[in-house]
This record gives C-alpha cells, sequence and structure tokens, in this order.
C-alpha cells in the first residue's frame, strides 16, 4: 500500500516537473516583459524630469549616477555624454524599453530582446546601483533574469490553432477590460487608478504596477477588447497581418505624442507595448509544419507515388 502511494506520488511530481519545464521559456519571458512594462512609463518626455524646479524622475536617475559613481567612468559618461543629451537619451530609453517588453512578451527576435535587456539593466545599475534607497543586488537578478531568457529561449513559433488564438486573443481582451473598468470607475467619480492596494496602506502591492500598465481611458479599454477578439478570430491567417500592422502603427504614434501631460487615449507607454506586442503576434507568420516523410518501400528506396 505504502509502496504503490509512493510510486503514485513520485510519478505526480515526474509530471509536474515535466510540466514545470515546458512552461519555464515562456514564464521567464513573461515576468522579464513585465518588469519592463511596468517601468517603461514613467519616462515622461519632453523634459524627462528636468525642470528649473529640479531634476526627478529619468533626469533625477541620471544625476545619481553622477553623484554616487558605481564604476569608474561611467560618471564621466553621464555628465558629459548624457546630461547634456537628455531628451536625445530620454527619447532612447524610452523606445528601447518599451520595444523590450513587446518582445519578450510576444516572443518575438526572444534572444536579441534577452542581450538587449542584458546591457540595459548593466546600464541602469552602473547609474543607479549605489544611491540612496536602492538595492544593488536588483540589478544583478535583472542580469540572470535575462540570462535565463536568454537560456531558455524558443526558436520556433508552434502552429496558431484555435486554443492559441483564443488563449492569446483573451489575454489582449483581459488587459482592455480592466483598463474599461478601471476608467469607468474613474468616471463615476472613484480615483480608481490613483490607488492599486489590495492589502491597505502597509503595503504597495501591486501599486505603481497597476497605475503604469492599466492606466488609460475607457476608448483604450474598447480598443484593446476589440484588438483581442481580431487576435481569436484572425492569428495565423493573411488578413491577421493588416491588423497587426495597424496595432504598431497606432503604437508608434502613441509614443510619439506621449506627454506627461497625457493624449487622446490617456494612454501611457506600457499601452503602446503591449499594443506593439499584440501587433508582432499577429504580423509574425507561424513555423512552418514539416511535411510527413515519403513512405518507404520494402527495397528502401522512397515510394513517391503512395
Amino acid at each position: 500500500m505504502s509502496s504503490s502511494l509512493l510510486v503514485t506520488t513520485s510519478d505526480r511530481i515526474d509530471r509536474a516537473s515535466q510540466a514545470a519545464r515546458r512552461a519555464l521559456p515562456a514564464t521567464v519571458r513573461v515576468v522579464a516583459g513585465l518588469l519592463w512594462l511596468s517601468n517603461v512609463s514613467w519616462k515622461l518626455p519632453p523634459s524627462f524630469g528636468e525642470s528649473a524646479d529640479g531634476c526627478r524622475g529619468l533626469c533625477g536617475f541620471v544625476q545619481a549616477g553622477i553623484d554616487h559613481p558605481v564604476a569608474p567612468v561611467y560618471p564621466w559618461v553621464l555628465e558629459t555624454l548624457v546630461q547634456p543629451n537628455l531628451q536625445l537619451f530620454g527619447w532612447t530609453v524610452l523606445v528601447v524599453e518599451t520595444l523590450l517588453a513587446a518582445l519578450l512578451l510576444s516572443g518575438t527576435w526572444v534572444r536579441a530582446a534577452a542581450a538587449l535587456g542584458i546591457a540595459q539593466s548593466v546600464a541602469i545599475g552602473l547609474s543607479v546601483a549605489n544611491a540612496d534607497g536602492e538595492w544593488y543586488w536588483s540589478y544583478a537578478l535583472m542580469v540572470v533574469l535575462h540570462f535565463a531568457v536568454f537560456a531558455t529561449a524558443v526558436d520556433r513559433r508552434g502552429p496558431v490553432d484555435a486554443r492559441r488564438r483564443l488563449a492569446v486573443g483573451g489575454v489582449i481582451a483581459a488587459y482592455g477590460l480592466v483598463v474599461l473598468v478601471a476608467n469607468i470607475r474613474n468616471v463615476a467619480g472613484s480615483a480608481y487608478t490613483s490607488d492599486w492596494l489590495l492589502f491597505g496602506s502597509s503595503t504597495d502591492f501591486p501599486g505603481d504596477f497597476g497605475r503604469n500598465v492599466f492606466a488609460g481611458s475607457v476608448l483604450l479599454g474598447l480598443l484593446f477588447v476589440a484588438l483581442g477578439a481580431v487576435a481569436w478570430l484572425t492569428a495565423g491567417r493573411p488578413s491577421a497581418r493588416i491588423s497587426g500592422a495597424v496595432a504598431v502603427g497606432l503604437a508608434a504614434v502613441l509614443i510619439v505624442v506621449y506627454r506627461d501631460s497625457g493624449n487622446l487615449l490617456a494612454a501611457k507607454a506600457s499601452a503602446a507595448a503591449v499594443l506593439v506586442a499584440a501587433g508582432l503576434y499577429l504580423l509574425t507568420p507561424p513555423a512552418a509544419v514539416a511535411a510527413p516523410p515519403d513512405p518507404v518501400r520494402r527495397d528502401g528506396r522512397p515510394d513517391h507515388g503512395a
């Protein structure tokens, strides 16, 4: 009896382990994508935190790298090259981190995105790891996370079947529903998106993640719900490419008009990253399914006429 129980438990553990190994690449990749998605929205053009009243936001991070050096020469780079060209640097960071989130979430060019994530994590760590309130281990963990993405990246996408269309379309639509519900409550008078705490004032979870990732408007939420429906109905078909191109184009417009004063859809860069991720999914054709091998005759030669 006990021996049978041990065998059954061992089998269950083995099956769970195999399932975890299959899920690991996507899990690590999506977690890395969410990391960038949560943090891209506070890079606010056109000033990126530089004003007559002081230096905040991205500008403050650059100043922290100068005031609290991490490595030789790097503060000189920040002070001489980055700080005088803060707007150019800020736009570069905004676009790079938006693309990082989109590529990782969509599973597109994963190894290239992981390498870019490693470089960006090192650059951020060299800037602020010694600043007040920073935990330098977080930047080491960011680098390791992207190494893990690089090491576990899957080379090919599988066929876009009904299950995958439903899953991806559901995720996109769910994102839109959260944006929609949050902003309906805002219109009704409750400042829902101003406080995303789950357990009261003693914790900030999910805090900034909610405010940064789900900021927007009712119209933006409806847009994502519609895009989720499009992904469910068309993914893997030629018509999907039109929708994908429109999504990527709209994301580019949102990034260009993105300001700290808001825009028509009240969308932050996180919404643009989700749009790009959805657009890339719709634009990228599935991997070709290999044809079955020709049957072999008894004499060992292929039977092409079978």
